[in-house]
């Protein structure tokens, strides 16, 4: 009877430590994908920067600004370098590997999965016009949609816009430091 009871108990072990791996699992899962996600959108966002000549430490209001630009805004700003196309299909294809790996899990949303599809599409076809065409009007209104998209992210995943505004800011005493190097100099010119 001892044996007739301890069956079913060790199926109830596994079951419970099989589901416990099982979500600490999924979550290291979430937080790996999450993390290659912000890591790259903060580099999409610096190449975004560095293709319209944006200068100046990034903070948020500048990054949401760049963002919300309209086409007439980009063509007048866009330079495009080689090494630029070239970096945006990497981005690219990280982005299509990671939406290729993590859409058939339940790591990701539906609306998350539809706008990083878009983005990735938007960078398609502004690869596509660079490689082909290299019409600057098509590639703004190309680039408008990505940072359109880029926007759509950060909207609908606050956790991700808080960790790429903390990567693209610095550290609180990084940014002290820095108004206190500001500080300094003014002082010593005044």
């Amino acid at each position: 009877s001892a044996s007739l009871l301890s069956i079913p108990l060790v199926f109830l072990l596994y079951d419970y430590t099989n589901s416990r791996i099982n979500r600490q699992m999924k979550q290291h899962m979430a937080n790996s994908v999450s993390d290659k996600l912000n890591d790259l959108m903060i580099n999409l966002i610096l190449l975004l920067r560095e293709m319209l000549a944006v200068r100046g430490r990034p903070s948020t209001e500048n990054i949401n600004r760049m963002l919300s630009w309209r086409a007439s805004d980009i063509s007048k700003r866009l330079t495009i370098r080689p090494g630029a196309v070239e970096k945006m299909h990497m981005y690219h294809n990280d982005l299509d590997t990671l939406l290729y790996r993590n859409s058939q899990t339940d790591i990701l949303s539906g609306e998350k999965i539809q706008i990083l599809s878009s983005l990735a599409r938007a960078m398609t076809h502004f690869i596509n016009e660079n490689k082909y065409h290299k019409n600057r009007h098509m590639s703004a209104k190309y680039m408008e949609t990505i940072m359109t998209k880029i926007l759509d992210w950060l909207d609908i995943d606050t956790v991700a816009a808080l960790s790429i505004n903390r990567h693209l800011l610095g550290t609180p005493d990084e940014i002290q430091n820095e108004k206190n190097k500001k500080m300094k100099k003014s002082s010593i010119f005044s």
